[in-house]
Parts: structure tokens; C-alpha cells; sequence
């Protein structure tokens, strides 16, 4: 069946309530965590595409850019978001937004500053989520990108143990686990550098959700996989309720951000009891 083309709220919802347990000894294991030496060479600069070297301080490129280490962690952000993100929200004002993309890091400023915070691990919804997630990435092998991956140590357990597993976030945050600071929008990777991409319940944060999914594409390797978890909306779809997402999706929008893949599976849950939307879990094969 071609799932780009047909109408996702036509696919039996899957009934399974199931929840993850992160305490679970799970008999497939969970992926290994990525550390820094094994991407060192495979970084480029999100603002030119040259590739990085480490001097053992920071990263940078023969042609003058620099990319700081921040509490062992690579801050890989363009140099307009790096910029941005030392202003305090508090001193921010009209005339000091300049473009369209100054627009979308205050809108993620404010965001931060008074949206709601990360679901809690005891939320049952949440866990339903990750179980949902964790059966989905069930066929991801060799090395995974997981962008928007919250917790690291958390969200690689959902990989089985044939995975090494790489985080990348937007912020430093609060986790001690490795990652990469960068946006979906500018992934700091050489081309074909992944076997699997992930986006579980994270591309509705993305503002440029077209660009998020072509860069995806690029870093991932030919035939390597994509898995997207992501809400769907049929109605009531009242964005401008919304705190914390940049997107409420129709199906259609979606379909269209997929054009350069091919879906494989698709599960369809119920999420919250609302008749408004409903959650999609997909695998998606680059051509």
C-alpha cells in the first residue's frame, strides 16, 4: 500500500496499552552510547559543510569557523542561533529581531520560558509512548541519530542492542550524558554518515520541519531507515492554544515532508482518549 497517499485516520487504530519500563531487563538489550571519539570525523560545520577537527580545546574548520566544547559536550549551532542564545530573553525586544530567523529562536525562547515541561517518566501516556517507540526502532541496526532526544540514557534504551546510539539537542540541558548541541535544521554531519534517523514525538519542535526531514536524508546512508512517531490532527487543531509545539499535522503535511522516502509500516494509536487526533509510528526507507 502506498502509505504516502493514503489517508492515515483509514488505518485501524492498534489497541495494545502497553507501557515501557525503564527498571525492565528487556531481553533484545539497548543500543550502546555513542561517545565523542567515535564521531570525531565525522563532524562538519552547520553553518558551511567543512569538515571540523578537534584540537583538543574545540572544533574547528581550515577556514577560520570555531565550534566550542561545553561541558564535554560539541555545541554544533549555527553561528546566528549561537548568537542569539547568549541574549536573556529579559533584554530581547522588537528591534533586536533582524530576520525570519531570529523570529523562530525567540519564538523558541519564549517557548522554553513558559511552556510546560517534559512529560514525567510516570506519566502512563508518556510510557505508552516510549513502549510504542521502542517497538517501532525494533528493526534499527548500526549507527543511529536520535534528533530531539531528551534524556540519552532514557530514549537509547528504546534501541535494541545491534545500535550505537547518538543523541542531538537544540540546548545544553540539564543530563550529564554525551550528546550534540544542534538544530534539526543544521545537522553537523557529514553526508551518508548514519544507518538510521530518528524523530520520536520531536519534529512537531521543529519549525522547518521540510528542511528537518531533507537534512535527515543527507546524513543518512542509501537504504538506512527513518522512524517518525508523531501526532496527527483531523480537528480542533488550535495551535495558537499551544505553549510548547511549533506544529499541529495533518497527515497531507507530513506525506509531502516524506516525498524522498518509502514507508515500509505504520501503526496508528489513540492518544489521550482524544477524538481530534491520534498518534502515527512510522518506518521509512531513503531511496
Amino acid at each position: 500500500m502506498d502509505w504516502l497517499r493514503t489517508p492515515w485516520r483509514d488505518i485501524d487504530i492498534d489497541e495494545n496499552e502497553d507501557v515501557f519500563d525503564p527498571a525492565f531487563d528487556y531481553p533484545e538489550g539497548h543500543a550502546t552510547a555513542v561517545e565523542f571519539g567515535r564521531i570525531n570525523g565525522m563532524l562538519v560545520s552547520p553553518d558551511s559543510g567543512l569538515p571540523l577537527r578537534f584540537s583538543g580545546a574545540d572544533l574547528s574548520t581550515g577556514a577560520g569557523e570555531s565550534f566550542p566544547i561545553e561541558n564535554k559536550l560539541p555545541v554544533l549551532l549555527p553561528r546566528a542561533a549561537r548568537h542569539f542564545s547568549d541574549l536573556p530573553i529579559e533584554t530581547l525586544s522588537i528591534g533586536s529581531i533582524k530576520n525570519a530567523f531570529d523570529q523562530y529562536l525567540y519564538l523558541c525562547a519564549v517557548k522554553n520560558a513558559v511552556g510546560e515541561p517534559n512529560t514525567p517518566l510516570q506519566d502512563h501516556w508518556y510510557r505508552r509512548h516510549l513502549f510504542r517507540s521502542r517497538t517501532l526502532v525494533g528493526t534499527a541496526r548500526g549507527l543511529v541519530l536520535d534528533i530531539g532526544c531528551d534524556n540519552p540514557d532514557l530514549s537509547r534504551r528504546l534501541f535494541p542492542s545491534g545500535c550505537e546510539y547518538l543523541g542531538i539537542e537544540p540546548s545544553l540541558g540539564r543530563s550529564e550524558h554525551f550528546r550534540v548541541v544542534g538544530m534539526a535544521e543544521f545537522l553537523p554531519f557529514a553526508r551518508e554518515t548514519f544507518d538510521c534517523v530518528s524523530f520520536l514525538t520531536s519534529l512537531d519542535h521543529v519549525l522547518d520541519h521540510h528542511t528537518a526531514i531533507t537534512e535527515a536524508a543527507r546524513v543518512l546512508r542509501p537504504g538506512g531507515k527513518l522512524y517518525l512517531a508523531t501526532l496527527i490532527w483531523t480537528e480542533s487543531a488550535e495551535l495558537y492554544r499551544d505553549s510548547i509545539h511549533f506544529h499541529h499535522f495533518r497527515d497531507y503535511e507530513i506525506q509531502g515532508a516524506l516525498r524522498g522516502f518509502s514507508v515500509a509500516r505504520i501503526k496508528r494509536y489513540g492518544w489521550k482518549g482524544d477524538p481530534h487526533r491520534f498518534g502515527v509510528y512510522l518506518e521509512a526507507t531513503k531511496h
